[in-house]
C-alpha cells in the first residue's frame, strides 16, 4: 500500500475578507485550546453510475472549498499571539494523492493515518494553516477525503458545520440546506487581555505517551441496550435517577477499563520490586469529559456558532488502590462512575459559565489543576491517571453528501501520541457505536482482555 502526493496548493476564499472583518478575535475558550490538528476521513466508494475520473471530483471539491471559505473566513487566516486571527486571505492546504491499494485496505485504525497530510504531525504546524485537506484517489474510482482542522479555533460542532456546508455547496444544494456560521463566541467569552496567561493543554504532557496505538471497539445496539439496562439496575443515588444515555454507559464502561488497566499494570510492576522499593503513591483516575457549552448557556447558543465552545467536565474515581495491595483490586461500579461523570457535568452551571465570561484567572487555574493534576516535578506526588473522553455521537458525519452519495465509513485519528483517550462515534447504521481508544501498547494489551469490556464488544479493529 502506498500513498503518493501528486499535487499540493493553497486554496483561498473565492472572495477576500472585507477589511472590517480581518481581525477576528479569539474567545477565552479558543485561547485555552492547543494548536494541533484533529483529522477525520470520509470514505466514498465508486458506484456503477458514477464518473470514474476522480480528478473531476477533486476539482469540484477545490472550487466549492474556495466558496465555503468565504463564509468560514477565519479558517483561511492565521492566529496571531493567541489573541486574534489575521484574516488576510492566506488560504488552506489542499493536497491530492494517488493511492496504490484498494479502499478496504485503509479502513482500519492502524493504517488510516496514511491518508492524512503528512505535515500535520509536525509541531506547531496548526499555528499556520487552520485547515488541511487531502483528497485520496483510488484506482477503483473511490475517494477518501481527509479533513484536518485546527483545534485552536474549531471544535466538533464547528467542524461538522463546516463539513456539512462544504458538502452542500459542492452538490449545489438549495441555499436553505447550507449551514452558515455565526461569530459570537468572543462576545460571550471575551479573551484574556495580552499579558494575562493561564495554563492550557498546549503546555500539558499528561496526554502524551510512547508508541501510542489506537484500536476501534464496536458495540451494537442490543449490546448497548443490555449495558444500559444493567447499569440502571445498579442505581444507588439521586444523580442516577435518570436512565443512562448510550454515551454515558460506554464512557463509564471504558473509563472503568482504563482504571482497571492502570491497576493491573501497577500491580505487575510492584511484584517485580523489592520490599524497600515497593512503597508507591496511591493511584487515582481523573476523567475529563468534553461538554458542549452551547446548550448550557441561557438562552442556548446555536450549534452553528463558530469556535471552541466546549469545556472539560472533570470526574474522579471514588476509590484508590493502596500500595500494600497484592492484587489490582477494583471496587468501582458503573453506576458510581456515571454518577461522578454527571456530577462533573452538573458543575458546569450558571456560576461556572459566569466565571468563564468574567475571565476569572484563579477559577481557570483551579480548573486546570483539577483536570491535569500537575505534580510540579514532585517525585513523591501520588500517581494519577488522566483520561480524556469525548462523544461525537449524533454528529451527522454519515450524512455528508458531496454529490456522489453518503460515506461508507467515517474514521477518526486521535493523533497517535495522545494516550488514555476515548472518542465515541456512531456506526454507519446509526444504532451502534464505535469506541476509538488510544493507549500505550502495554496498556492496550491489558485493556483489550478485560472480560467486563469484552462481554459487550462485538469486534475490535
Amino acid at each position: 500500500m502506498k500513498v503518493q502526493v501528486v499535487s499540493k496548493e493553497i486554496v483561498k476564499a473565492s472572495l477576500p475578507t472585507p477589511p472590517h472583518l480581518r481581525r477576528f478575535k479569539l474567545s477565552l475558550l479558543d485561547q485555552l485550546l492547543p494548536p494541533f490538528y484533529v483529522p477525520v476521513v470520509l470514505f466514498y466508494p465508486a458506484s456503477a453510475d458514477q464518473e470514474p475520473n476522480t480528478s473531476n471530483k477533486s476539482e469540484l471539491l477545490k472550487k466549492s472549498l474556495s466558496e465555503t471559505l468565504t463564509q468560514f473566513y477565519p479558517i483561511a487566516g492565521r492566529v496571531k499571539d493567541n489573541f486574534l486571527i489575521d484574516c488576510t486571505h492566506e488560504g488552506v492546504d489542499f493536497i491530492e494523492a494517488k493511492v496504490d491499494g484498494v479502499m478496504s485496505d485503509f479502513m482500519s485504525a492502524d493504517v488510516v493515518h496514511q491518508l492524512h497530510p503528512s505535515h500535520i504531525m509536525l509541531d506547531d504546524v496548526a499555528k499556520e494553516a487552520q485547515l488541511a485537506i487531502q483528497v485520496n484517489s483510488f484506482d477503483c474510482g473511490g475517494i477518501a477525503i481527509s479533513i484536518s482542522t485546527s483545534h485552536k479555533i474549531i471544535d466538533g460542532c464547528t467542524a461538522i458545520t463546516f463539513i456539512s456546508s462544504w458538502a452542500a455547496i459542492t452538490r449545489a444544494a438549495p441555499k436553505q440546506e447550507i449551514l452558515y456560521p455565526t461569530f459570537d463566541s468572543a462576545d460571550i467569552f471575551p479573551a484574556l487581555p495580552p499579558g494575562v496567561q493561564v495554563s492550557s493543554l498546549e503546555s500539558d504532557d499528561s496526554m502524551e505517551g510512547e508508541n501510542v496505538i489506537t484500536k476501534v471497539f464496536v458495540f451494537t445496539a442490543p449490546k448497548i441496550a443490555a449495558l444500559r439496562a444493567w447499569i440502571s439496575e445498579l442505581r444507588s443515588s439521586n444523580v442516577m435517577s435518570r436512565y443512562p444515555s448510550r454515551a454515558e454507559a460506554l464512557s463509564a464502561l471504558i473509563w472503568k477499563s482504563f482504571i482497571k488497566t492502570s491497576r493491573v499494570k501497577a500491580a505487575r510492576k510492584r511484584s517485580t520490586l523489592s520490599s524497600a522499593e515497593s512503597t508507591k503513591p496511591i493511584i487515582r483516575s481523573i476523567a475529563n469529559y468534553a461538554v458542549n457549552l452551547r446548550t448550557k448557556l441561557n438562552p442556548p447558543l446555536s450549534q452553528v456558532s463558530f469556535g471552541n465552545i466546549i469545556m472539560d467536565a472533570t470526574a474522579e474515581s471514588t476509590t484508590t488502590i493502596d500500595h500494600d495491595e497484592t492484587t489490582p483490586g477494583f471496587v468501582e461500579t458503573l453506576d458510581e462512575l456515571i454518577s461522578q461523570l454527571r456530577l462533573g457535568v452538573n458543575r458546569i452551571n450558571g456560576d461556572y459559565i459566569r466565571k468563564l465570561q468574567e475571565g476569572d484567572v484563579e477559577f481557570l487555574k483551579s480548573l486546570d489543576e483539577a483536570s491535569h493534576h500537575n505534580s510540579n516535578g514532585d517525585e513523591n506526588a501520588e500517581e494519577v491517571q488522566i483520561c480524556w473522553l469525548s462523544s461525537l455521537c449524533r454528529f451527522p458525519f454519515y450524512e455528508t453528501d458531496f454529490g456522489w452519495g453518503k460515506p461508507s465509513w467515517f474514521a477518526l485519528n486521535t493523533m497517535a501520541e495522545y494516550k488514555n483517550t476515548l472518542f465515541l462515534v456512531d456506526t454507519k447504521c446509526g444504532t451502534g457505536i464505535e469506541a476509538w481508544v488510544s493507549l500505550e501498547p502495554e496498556d492496550m494489551a491489558i485493556f483489550e482482555e478485560d472480560p467486563d469490556l469484552l462481554q459487550y464488544v462485538i469486534t475490535i479493529n
